[in-house]
């Protein structure tokens, strides 16, 4: 089955969202911030051999057409929001899948509505270590956050280009693309820019909004995290800069249940660095849950 386009009207605005088919259980993949859910496609083609999958552009994400003020941005409550209306839209309990602020949302979508959520898969979760906690707080409520690495570089993002060739040849040569396998890039320029009147090249995450989604980090996660009691598998990299040893250690003391696998010379981008590795873990997650 082609990929198909659709929108989910709210109240608040409409949301894109893909289906990319499938035959089995419904699962829902949640893109990480800055990109959006055709990002994943190559994954998401993978992984609907045994499931249905859709991927939901979130808001200042993608083709998602519903406010995004990053003046009004304080925490990740509007995303577990917004998750939780299309997944009651959907009508049926999902298979929850996310990769960074998406794995983080979803988890606690799980914690707040169970009863939406038959199993959870979280990629490289952005969850800090409980030891930074104390200082993220002071940072969040002093405004420094704004100064924090990750932030700052969003911030100052290049938003505007000539064409989308022009941003395919210079993120090619970065290196933190230069591990993704192939289609992946070429997926998220594609859904993640949009030609301008000008005929210029923008970016759908505008800078602003992607530098306030990492400035609103939640800092009190920890609490929730013990609370998990749906089936869920934690995939990350071992050279990780967001999902860090002290967290995954603290996650499985906390939730002894879940099953965590680690990927040896992967960092963050899991899921574009290790699409056939992933696809093969998370199907036998979940024939063992016999979801699948």
């Amino acid at each position: 089955m082609l990929r198909q386009d659709h929108h989910f009207r709210t109240p608040d605005g409409d949301f894109h969202f893909i289906d990319w088919g499938g035959s089995g259980p419904l699962c829902h993949f949640s893109h990480a911030t800055g990109l959006c859910a055709g990002t994943y496609t190559p994954l998401a083609q993978r992984l609907n051999t045994q499931l249905r999958v859709l991927g939901m552009d979130d808001r200042g994400h993608g083709m998602t057409k519903a406010p995004a003020n990053p003046h009004k941005l304080k925490n990740w409550d509007i995303f577990v929001e917004d998750l939780e209306r299309f997944f009651e839209h959907l009508g049926e309990p999902v298979i929850a899948m996310g990769h960074s602020r998406g794995a983080a949302v979803s988890l606690l979508l799980a914690v707040k509505r169970p009863e939406l959520i038959r199993a959870l898969v979280l990629i490289d979760p952005t969850i800090l270590p409980l030891s930074w906690m104390w200082w993220w707080y002071l940072a969040k409520k002093t405004g420094l956050a704004r100064l924090v690495p990750i932030v700052a570089t969003a911030a100052r993002r290049r938003s505007v280009w000539p064409d989308r060739q022009a941003i395919l040849s210079a993120y090619r040569g970065k290196t933190v693309f230069k591990p993704w396998q192939d289609g992946f890039l070429d997926a998220y320029i594609d859904d993640g820019t949009q030609r301008t009147e000008e005929g210029t090249v923008t970016l759908r995450c505008q800078p602003a909004w992607e530098s306030k989604c990492f400035a609103a980090c939640p800092h009190d996660i920890w609490r929730f995290v013990p609370r998990l009691q749906k089936p869920a598998l934690v995939l990350y990299g071992a050279g990780s800069d967001t999902f860090l040893a002290p967290a995954a250690n603290r996650f499985k003391a906390k939730v002894p249940h879940t099953v965590f696998h680690c990927f040896e010379g992967t960092g963050h981008f899991v899921p574009m660095e290790r699409p056939d590795d992933s696809t093969a873990v998370i199907h036998n997650f979940l024939k063992n849950q016999k979801i699948i």
